[in-house]
């Protein structure tokens, strides 16, 4: 809304006391004086007055953009709600009610045989790790979403997004079901592969105010906090990627694949890797004795910091890889 402001113009009639008599040239050289002498007055009133409302509509214009943008910023992330419910939700086809248990001796025979069989079975396969997330039904509504990353005691529990072709920034400003959000997803570009078999798998997220997306990275800020959690997981369809982060540091923002081409060779790679181990960035922590080698496998998560030049990354290596399968039973212990 905006206010309409109208200059007040000086009136050119004459006020009935102030009127010129015909008879006298000096009273009207007298009285045009005094009206002279009157309208700097009136032009500098006219003036205050023009600018206090323009101040004001000015003002009110600020107030609500800003509260638009705080509200934003507040309710950003908020959709994921639903998104993480139903990734998660348990499996309920199957499930009997009490009438329906009631079965026939025979029946419950049959259904011991087959699940002694079952467990015959399982016990010769080699286990298989219990991944929570229903990528069935994920897909559904998020068809680009290829992993979920997962970091115990903070917010950051999101799909992972990527646009196989066009714009690599499409998830910058939109959810994993594709609908424009401020906030935004967890993605990574096509220059990594979905399979986080690349030296180092890049995933980005917006630093929001709101604690919402990545901007619970910045716990690793703290010392004690980066020496004490270390734990990262991704969940893909069929596997549980283990991480341990061993860095968390401030850096240029320059384009970490596409700098170091994606880091094919693996002299590149070994180098990048002295150089975090070295304490080569800006400011932040390094374990020095992680084992770092050519055939690590690591994740970066990056985020922005407090300068339009720099990014704020925490790096995790690839410690453990397991076959997995969704697992019901799992995401009903995991939304309890």
């Amino acid at each position: 809304m905006t206010e309409d402001i109208r200059n007040k113009k000086t009136s050119s009639r004459i006020p009935e006391g102030s009127r010129i008599s015909e008879g006298s040239a000096v009273d009207k050289n007298q009285n045009m004086e005094s009206l002279q002498d009157k309208n700097p007055a009136a032009e500098e009133a006219v003036h205050r007055s023009f600018t206090r409302n323009l101040l004001g509509a000015l003002a009110v214009i600020c107030a609500i953009g800003g509260g638009t943008l705080w509200y934003r910023i507040q309710i950003s992330g908020s959709g994921y709600e639903k998104i993480q419910t139903e990734a998660a939700a348990a499996m309920t086809t199957g499930k009997q009610t009490g009438g329906e248990q009631e079965t026939s001796a025979s029946t419950a025979v049959t259904a011991a045989a087959e699940a002694n069989t079952a467990m015959t079975a399982a016990a010769a396969a080699p286990a298989l790790a219990e991944i929570p997330i229903d990528f069935k039904t994920l897909h559904e509504t998020c068809p680009d979403a290829y992993a979920w990353i997962r970091i115990p005691d903070t917010n950051i529990d999101y799909p992972v997004c990527q646009m196989v072709e066009g714009d690599q920034l499409f998830y910058l400003y939109h959810r994993a079901d594709k609908v424009d959000e401020f906030a935004g997803s967890i993605y990574s570009e096509n220059y990594n592969k979905r399979d986080f078999s690349d030296p180092v798998t890049v995933l980005y997220g917006h630093d929001m105010s709101n604690g919402s997306m990545f901007q619970n990275l910045h716990f690793y800020e703290n010392r004690d906090y980066f020496d004490n959690n270390k734990i990262v997981t991704v969940y893909t369809p069929d596997k549980v990627l283990h991480y341990r982060v061993f860095a968390a540091y401030n850096t240029s923002d320059d384009h970490l694949l596409l700098n170091n081409d994606n880091f094919r060779d693996p002299e590149v790679f070994e180098a990048f890797e002295k150089s975090i181990l070295a304490g080569d960035f800006y400011s932040g922590y390094v374990n020095e004795d992680a084992p770092l080698d050519r055939n690590s496998r690591i994740l970066t998560l990056s985020t922005c910091n407090a300068y339009d030049d720099q990014r704020f990354l925490v790096q995790c290596l690839l410690v453990e890889s397991e076959d997995g399968v969704y697992t019901p039973e799992q995401a009903e212990e995991t939304e309890e």
